[in-house]
């Protein structure tokens, strides 16, 4: 009877141990899986709803465009090299294929003159500088760096979704014409504060100099489509 409650009480403490160490492991992984979601949330899209950003690229138009550029900046983290000049030319030649898209749009679906020539001009601005860009690439040997840094460059890009997100009831009625000009002002917006960003970064004078023209550009385009705005409300 000793050897049976003997055998019973290590088989009790075996499973107790067993649980513990389970358990323990678990807290570790879940500790490991919180942070490096964390860390990339913050780095990416900050405090975006990944379900409102289902919902609207499934609903297509301007706002789609928005979202599947954001999910293919993402992408870009894993060809992080650290080298501010070669991460920024790479995340704006991105940056700028979203606008294209949405000036296609425009384009192929405005009714309004005036913008769908904006929209002619906003794409072939753009196509212009990702030749630029991806010359610079070409030629251009990264060094290595910090990654978190250069990474920090994209962090507008959770802001400005949110805020997006937030005012979405007052885009409800828009038509093609309106929505172009309220989501390429966000765009705009965007590539602005990661240029900002980029600047305190910036390496060459090359692509400080590239940049600094893609931001003055941008400015000048959000304040021909506010002019628009004020006369064409919905």
């Amino acid at each position: 009877m000793k050897n049976i409650l003997n055998k019973n009480s290590l088989s009790f403490i075996l499973c107790l141990s067993c649980l513990s160490f389970m358990a323990c492991d678990q807290g570790t992984k879940t500790t490991e899986e919180t942070t490096t979601t964390t860390t990339e949330e913050r780095v990416t899209t900050d405090t975006v709803s990944e379900t409102a950003m289902d919902t609207a690229m499934a609903g297509g138009g301007m706002m789609g465009h928005m979202h599947k550029n954001m999910e293919e900046m993402r992408s870009i983290r894993k060809k992080m090299t650290g080298d501010p000049d070669h991460d920024f030319a790479q995340m704006m030649t991105m940056h700028h294929q979203g606008a294209i898209r949405m000036a296609d749009d425009e384009i192929a679906n405005g009714t309004d003159s005036k913008m769908k020539q904006m929209a002619q001009k906003t794409k072939d601005s753009n196509q212009a500088d990702i030749k630029k860009l991806q010359d610079f690439l070409a030629k251009h040997k990264p060094t290595k760096g910090d990654t978190a840094a250069t990474m920090g460059m994209m962090h507008p890009m959770g802001k400005m979704m949110d805020d997006m997100h937030k005012n979405m009831g007052n885009m409800s009625g828009m038509n093609t014409d309106q929505n172009f000009a309220q989501m390429m002002i966000h765009h705009h917006q965007m590539g602005i504060e990661m240029t900002k960003e980029f600047l305190k970064q910036g390496k060459t004078q090359e692509m400080k100099q590239m940049a600094q023209k893609m931001m003055d550009q941008q400015q000048k385009e959000i304040k021909e489509l506010e002019d628009w705005q004020k006369q064409n409300k919905k």
